[in-house]
């Protein structure tokens, strides 16, 4: 009929992925496969994005790879950024006393490195070998400063160790007096970060689809680690990817190939032969 929209396979349907160890290859990049699989599912009617833990600066890398058609929700859940408007749409942050909980864990743990993230920059507040590869790997300009001189309201705060010290930081943090006023996950096996209480990628998840008027019951999220358990949970569709951490794999409704072999595509592919179904 005349002037009538021609629906495409994928309208009304919000694909949402974490980007380390998920999108991503374990050299960080984006395979030809999935970029090829993005592009069509957005070319037929889907909204795709990406859930991270990253700040917009250092998400924004990903965009010579793949360029989203809906916001990003960033800071692992406590904000959705617009690239196409250049600005944060909706956030939450952390009250003052979270220096003190900074404090804490800096006075007891001094081998541990600490970034202060706000709405527009990271600070490098305590340096060490995982803050500085940090850096060099999300392209970060240098902003070398003591946390008790931000002037900034604070987004997020990354603790960062080697791997087999990060045990010791979840413990010290269990057993602070700030255990249960803030939210603390694990982003990687280097990172430890502590975010305003109920900020989770899937409350940032929520938040998203309704900004863009979608049910939750047509949201499809993948994910791999810890910080995506919330958001694999509280999709209507939750997808693992196979070498996720086992909890994330219990929790999904579905679990697709691994980072390194086109999950992304497979994703996309499987929506749309119906071997992964949405309501």
């Amino acid at each position: 009929m005349k002037g009538q929209k021609i629906m495409g396979k994928f309208d009304g349907m919000l694909l949402c992925t974490d980007l380390d160890d998920t999108l991503l290859t374990d050299n960080k990049q984006v395979s030809e496969k999935n970029r090829k699989a993005i592009d069509y599912f957005k070319s037929e009617g889907g909204l795709f994005t990406f859930s991270t833990g990253r700040v917009p600066m250092g998400a924004r890398l990903i965009l010579e790879y793949v360029v989203p058609n809906a916001p990003i929700v960033c800071f692992n859940g406590g904000g959705i950024y617009d690239f196409s408007e250049n600005k944060i749409l909706w956030s939450r942050k952390l009250d003052s006393d979270a220096i003190s909980a900074v404090e804490y864990v800096d006075r007891r743990l001094d081998f541990v490195g600490i970034e202060i993230c706000t709405e527009e920059k990271i600070y490098f507040s305590k340096i060490n070998a995982k803050v500085r590869e940090h850096q060099i790997l999300e392209k970060l300009p240098d902003n070398d400063l003591d946390y008790h001189d931000i002037p900034e309201v604070w987004q997020k705060v990354l603790f960062m160790t080697e791997e087999h010290e990060l045990n010791t930081v979840r413990r010290t943090i269990s057993e602070s007096p700030f255990a249960d006023k803030y939210t603390f996950v694990q982003s990687s096996p280097w990172y430890y970060e502590l975010l305003p209480k109920n900020s989770t990628k899937g409350d940032g998840l929520i938040q998203l689809g309704e900004l863009c008027g979608i049910d939750r019951s047509r949201i499809i999220a993948v994910g791999d680690n810890e910080n995506d358990l919330e958001m694999v949970k509280m999709a209507g569709v939750g997808i693992a990817v196979e070498n996720a951490i086992p909890i994330v794999k219990n929790s999904a409704d579905y679990v697709t190939a691994d980072n390194n072999s086109d999950a992304i595509a497979k994703v996309i592919y499987d929506l749309e032969n119906g071997t992964i179904k949405t309501a």
